[in-house]
């Protein structure tokens, strides 16, 4: 009864909205911007944002859609931004110099927001993810900073810290190539293989089960229930299909997934029963700056 409900709402919400749902806003690495479609898919706006950040791979949405959180791994720190201004708020992290000491970060990954109003970010290179508050300042640290592990109390090469349920984070650890469920004190409750080279983001969907893409070439995505098992797969190996190096893959309401495809410079939509791109918003293997165009896209949000 529950599956059919969903998928009527699925269908229902799939009329009465675009491709994107409410919309989307990409974080357009290579061009340092952040771009905003409709929901039909239409360009709305272009964010540039401030120094010294220089490579933004990835943005999320505090409740309400004026504050975007974004990471730039190649000064070493994360921000807040008045959303669509694009004014700096704060940043955390000393720019410029990657390290493990006090308000240092090394190679971070997905400042993200939380229903408890705390921030989590992955700090890959460090080991460990660091919770924040509302105003970029340090909370709590999960895992032994430096030590590097897929056990209890630790992380190894933790590349995505996103919410699972009020008080739980799904975190993706590169190295043994798995997600770890941990609460919000470090705690590890269960740890989920993943049938991936390199795991990305992986992240909880609306209706329940888990998306992580392999960051390969050819690349694929994920879509798997709590204990791991596969429920579907997009993995095309055809010259035009094939993905290369996605970063990450969400759910939209209406069931559909979307993806950065980095390396081909697009984002995808693609529909779980056909296995069908039915959205491409840049031009394949084209990279640029003009109304059309990406560079490197490596993260998204959507519009809630």
């Amino acid at each position: 009864m529950m599956k059919w409900i969903w998928a009527l709402m699925a269908a229902s919400l799939a009329l009465a909205q675009g491709p994107l749902g409410q919309g989307l806003v990409i974080a357009d690495a290579g061009n340092h911007r952040l771009v905003e479609l409709s929901g039909e898919g239409r360009l709305k706006r272009v964010v540039p944002l401030p120094p010294p950040f220089r490579y933004t791979d990835d943005v999320f949405f505090a409740p309400g859609g004026q504050v975007a959180y974004i990471t730039d791994p190649e000064v070493d720190a994360v921000a807040a931004v008045r959303y669509p201004e694009g004014r700096l708020l704060w940043v955390f992290g000393q720019p410029g110099r990657p390290g493990r000491g006090p308000g240092q970060l090394d190679n971070p990954d997905d400042l993200i927001p939380l229903p408890s109003g705390l921030l989590a970010v992955a700090d890959i290179r460090n080991c460990r993810v660091l919770l924040l508050t509302p105003a970029g300042k340090l909370f709590r640290t999960l895992g032994r900073t430096g030590v590097c592990r897929n056990a209890d109390g630790y992380f190894n090469k933790p590349n995505g810290a996103f919410p699972f349920g009020k008080d739980k984070l799904l975190v993706t650890e590169i190295v043994g190539r798995d997600v770890a469920v941990v609460d919000l004190n470090g705690r590890r409750l269960k740890t989920i293989p993943l049938p991936t080279h390199y795991p990305s983001d992986a992240n909880l969907t609306p209706w329940g089960t888990i998306l992580v893409v392999d960051w390969w070439s050819p690349g694929a995505v994920y879509e798997l229930d709590l204990e791991g098992k596969v429920l579907w797969r997009y993995s095309p190996r055809g010259a035009k299909d094939r993905l290369d190096h996605p970063s990450v893959a969400v759910g939209l309401p209406d069931g559909r997934v979307v993806l950065t495809d980095d390396r081909r410079h697009r984002v995808l939509v693609l529909d779980r029963k056909t296995g069908r791109v039915v959205f491409q918003y840049g031009k394949t293997d084209t990279p640029g700056e003009a109304p059309g165009l990406l560079r490197y896209p490596d993260g998204l949000d959507v519009i809630r």
